[in-house]
């Protein structure tokens, strides 16, 4: 890892350190960039670690919908562009009676998912992987570089 995409790692954990010791949790008493930080890591945790359903169904539509504003921000392009299509796909759930949490979506996708599709989803996850914008350095250029701090 670089020095400066382990710094922007090591700036994302002080920052979601503050966000519950601080601020207890509620990411409105943030400033608006570090909002931004705790949605980018957010995504990069739990995209590495489950892919984007657990992304999606651990923080949300409205952290979701947020996320995408952060990616197109920063220029993150094919970031953005993989998890508007995944979350695309997992949408075709979103109606079905039995979702009643986000964590519901994973159980009943089958059922709206061909195989294909199915497949295509694991695919977009392992896209996200090769880290195609190098989005630690993206944030890193934003939030922390000298130029825009």
């Amino acid at each position: 890892m670089s020095d400066t995409r382990e710094t922007f790692e090591n700036y994302s954990f002080q920052v979601v350190e503050k966000l519950f010791e601080e601020a207890k949790g509620d990411l409105d008493k943030l400033t608006i960039a570090e909002q931004e930080v705790v949605r980018i890591w957010r995504l990069e945790a739990d995209m590495y670690n489950g892919g984007f359903i657990q992304f999606f169904c651990n923080w949300g539509y409205d952290n979701f919908t947020a996320t995408q504003q952060v990616l197109q921000k920063i220029k993150a392009a094919k970031a953005l562009s993989i998890i508007n299509e995944s979350e695309q796909l997992i949408a075709k759930a979103k109606n079905d009676p039995a979702v009643k949490e986000y964590w519901d979506i994973p159980k009943v996708l089958p059922n709206y998912l061909t195989e294909a599709e199915m497949q295509r989803l694991d695919a977009l996850d392992e896209l996200y992987w090769d880290n195609p914008d190098d989005l630690q350095q993206l944030a890193y250029m934003h939030y922390l570089s000298s130029s825009n701090a």
